[in-house]
Parts: C-alpha cells; structure tokens; sequence
C-alpha cells in the first residue's frame, strides 16, 4: 500500500483563534485543491470543495453565541459563492443553504455522513458501569436545539415504569439547576464516553432517544441504528428524511408521545426486534465509501474544467 505523506500545519499561537488560522494561515499551505469538511473554509481558496453541514445558526440562532452566528452569516454566502463545489449532509440542509442564498442549489451535492466507522467499536473493552436497572439512553448537550429540557421531563414518567435515563454528553449540575429545579433521581450522568462505551450502553439500553428541534443529519441516531438500538427520534427536520421507517417519532415537544413509545418498546418484543432489525438495514445504506466515491467523482469533475 502506497503511504500518502501528511504534514500538519500548527496554527497560530496569537491570535489563537481557529478561524483566524483557516481564513490567514490555511490557503498559503494549500497546493492544487482542497477538500474542506468544516463549514467555514479559507474564503481565499476557489479550488476547494466545501461541506457545509446545516444553517442552525439561520435555523436556531439561540443556540450559538452572537460571534459564532456573525462569522457564519459573514462566510458562508461568500464561500458559496467562490468555492468550486458545495457539499451537505442531507437534502434538508441542501434546501436550507439554497433558500438562504448561500449557494445556488444545482451547486450543492447531497453526500450524507457514514454509519460503517461503528463496526470498528468494541463493547468488550467498555468500563462502563451501566447499574442493574434497565435504562433508556440519550446525549446531553447544552445547545438550545438538542432539546435536553425535553429529557429531563420524561425523567419522572420512565422511573415509574421501572426506568433510568442514562444521559451522555457535556451536562452538569449547573445546567441541570437551570432546566429543573431538581435533578430526577432516576437521572444517571455518564459523563463524556468513549467510542466503546458507547458501543457497550447502546447494546444494552431499552432505545435511544433523540429528541432534537433540528438536526442536519443525526449522526448519533444512525449510530443507534447501526448497533441496534431501537430509536425513538423527534419528527423535527431531517430526521425522519435519515430514518426513514426504521425508528419510532414523537413530536420535540410532545412529552407524552415520547413516553407513550417507551412504554410501546417496553411491552413488545416483536416491535424492539422489528426496529433492530430496520435500522441495521438502514443504517447500512450509509457508507463512507460511497461518500468518498462521490467527492473522487466531484474532484474529477474540477479536475476536467
């Protein structure tokens, strides 16, 4: 196998902002193209291929901070503009990016993420101590469109039928005080886990639950799918464009919904057999290399203007 050299490129230690490094540093680097997967690419650069992964800052603009929100508003229509080719992780996002004026839509290719990187998660070097009752499981981030409030509320309906929220992610006691004035003793904070672990928590949770207002692509629920995991995700865009039949929905705002298909996966073994079995197979349509065939294709495509 021929070895493909890789030279890292250390960013400025002041300022140290990323974006400085991408829009000042990068494109003095960059020899013939480049392929940028970031959303926010050097401006610089027209032979590049751009992912822009979704418009939450357009879309859900409480949950960045007012920098973040002004350097996308700012490059993200003029790498639209300049950039040879717009990639995106979902036909959604592609409508977003083209309705915003971004980028014209004939120029924005729909690749997905991938769900094959799971096969190389090992439960068996997991650590985890996942307690003896039967849980279901979620993420828990602190960004507005995660939906983690929505978590929290079911808390009290799954302990009485028999259950913990095991929740993953950056979540601690201080944001836990500002969404409920109490954290539900049925609540179990995993902290952030490895790829392993969460191997091992998704091989043995009830389902997952993703409640999200928005996503671009869902990775973490294609995951769920790719191991087995029965899912119950929100009805919210794009999930269900990524899910398919393979998952259970519920609107984002619809406590008793959510509970209503917990308490379905509970009582029905068939139903959580059907949904293993479902979003195996859906999630197997999401590969990366099919991805990577489609950006060889693109950057052939650069290649022959």
């Amino acid at each position: 196998m021929t070895s493909i050299p890789v030279r890292v490129v250390p960013e400025y230690s002041r300022p140290r902002l990323p974006q400085f490094w991408v829009q000042a540093q990068l494109p003095f680097y960059v020899r013939g193209g480049l392929l940028s997967f970031c959303n926010l690419a050097p401006v610089a650069i027209r032979r590049q291929i751009v992912c822009i992964h979704d418009l939450h800052t357009r879309l859900m603009p409480q949950s960045y901070g007012r920098g973040f929100r002004l350097a996308h508003r700012l490059i993200l229509p003029a790498l639209g503009r300049r950039a040879s080719a717009i990639t995106t992780v979902s036909s959604f996002s592609r409508d977003h990016i083209a309705g915003f004026g971004v980028a014209p839509f004939e120029k924005i290719t729909v690749t997905y993420n991938g769900s094959d990187h799971v096969a190389r998660w090992d439960a068996a070097l997991s650590s985890i101590d996942l307690g003896q009752r039967p849980f279901v499981f979620c993420l828990g981030q602190s960004q507005k469109y995660k939906n983690v409030e929505l978590l929290l509320k079911l808390a009290p309906a799954l302990d009485r039928l028999g259950l913990d929220l095991c929740m993953a992610g950056d979540v601690d006691a201080a944001l836990l005080k500002q969404l409920v004035p109490q954290q539900p003793s049925n609540l179990r904070l995993l902290g952030r886990i490895s790829d392993d672990d969460l191997a091992n928590v998704l091989s043995h949770a009830l389902c997952f639950l993703f409640p999200s207002r928005i996503e671009g692509f869902g990775l973490p629920a294609v995951e769920a799918m790719a191991l087995g995991c029965p899912l119950i995700a929100s009805t919210a865009p794009c999930l269900p464009e990524v899910c398919g039949d393979a998952a259970l929905y519920a609107g984002p705002a619809d406590a008793g919904s959510w509970i209503s298909a917990v308490r379905r996966l509970c009582k029905e073994d068939s139903l959580r057999r059907h949904l293993a079995e479902k979003g195996r197979a859906r999630a197997a349509t999401f590969s990366w290399r099919r991805i990577a065939e489609a950006y060889l294709h693109l950057i052939a495509d650069i290649d022959s203007c």
